[in-house]
């Protein structure tokens, strides 16, 4: 279980934002990971280092350079699962973004070639930004669904198909749009986007999630929450922002590990870069 809510305007004024994005990571605690850092290929992120599947991620950036460095797009893969069906034997879906990061393929010819795999559900989201252009895609396993969309968008994602999302992402859009209107200094939003990341507030009734978490829908209808037993929950956070200069900003707060569910301790950490 997963959210990620993202804003993208292509042309926005001077001061305001190419992208917001702000995802939580919902796992199991004692899963370990490496928080939010740049690896040898350039990728920011953090990492999954469970054993057998180390290096995979729910969440990255990478610039991609096109014609030798004359042309840059701007890339950030979140896979968010889709919950209800169960695949037997079925591949990792860590790799899925770094794969994708580190390919020269197009997005549409990336998700084509997922669509041959056998994968449990997901929705894996894209956002791509460049000087020419502003892209948001996505693609989805189970069903096969695919969309984009071209310059300014507002968009909330969840653990279902897009067609129908959970109450939490549709509520959470909501207050993700509100946030953006006040305009906020890049602290305070800073401030409300952690805040609303961390909402557990119950968002019911919710037949959608109802129907593909009978016995713990309740719970999982809060953006932030902790199902325990088995130890599972909101375990990190992350916000992304890109401004009118193209200055990259990662904020990242996280358990540290290992993970005291009783009384969590949390870590930020924050990269900043010129795109």
């Amino acid at each position: 279980m997963c959210i990620l809510f993202v804003n993208v305007d292509p042309n926005p004024e001077k001061g305001a934002y190419r992208l917001v994005l702000a995802t939580n990571r919902d796992e199991y605690y004692r899963r370990p990971s490496l928080p939010l850092h740049v690896d040898r290929n350039n990728i920011i992120g953090g990492k999954d280092m469970e054993p057998g599947r180390e290096g995979g991620t729910w969440l990255a950036f990478r610039t991609k350079d096109q014609c030798n460095g004359k042309v840059k797009k701007h890339c950030i893969g979140v896979i968010l699962n889709v919950t209800g069906t169960i695949i037997e034997n079925p591949k990792s879906r860590g790799r899925i973004i770094v794969d994708y990061l580190l390919s020269n393929k197009s997005f549409p010819e990336y998700s084509e070639m997922l669509e041959k795999s056998f994968y449990n559900g997901y929705n894996f989201v894209s956002i791509e930004l460049s000087e020419e252009n502003s892209m948001i895609y996505h693609h989805g396993n189970i069903p096969n669904v695919n969309s984009s969309y071209v310059g300014k968008h507002n968009l909330g994602f969840g653990n279902s198909p897009i067609f129908s999302p959970l109450t939490k992402v549709t509520k959470g859009r909501r207050m993700f749009e509100e946030i953006l209107k006040k305009n906020l200094s890049k602290e305070d939003l800073q401030a409300e986007l952690f805040k609303l990341l961390k909402d557990e507030t119950r968002h019911l009734p919710d037949d959608e999630l109802q129907k593909r978490q009978p016995l713990a829908y309740e719970i999982l209808s809060a953006i932030f929450y902790k199902l325990d037993p088995p130890g599972y929950g909101t375990r990190t956070h992350t916000i992304i922002l890109i401004d009118y200069d193209w200055n990259l900003s990662v904020i990242e707060d996280t358990m540290c590990e290992p993970i005291d569910k009783n009384n969590p301790q949390w870590k930020r950490t924050s990269l900043n870069f010129k795109l």
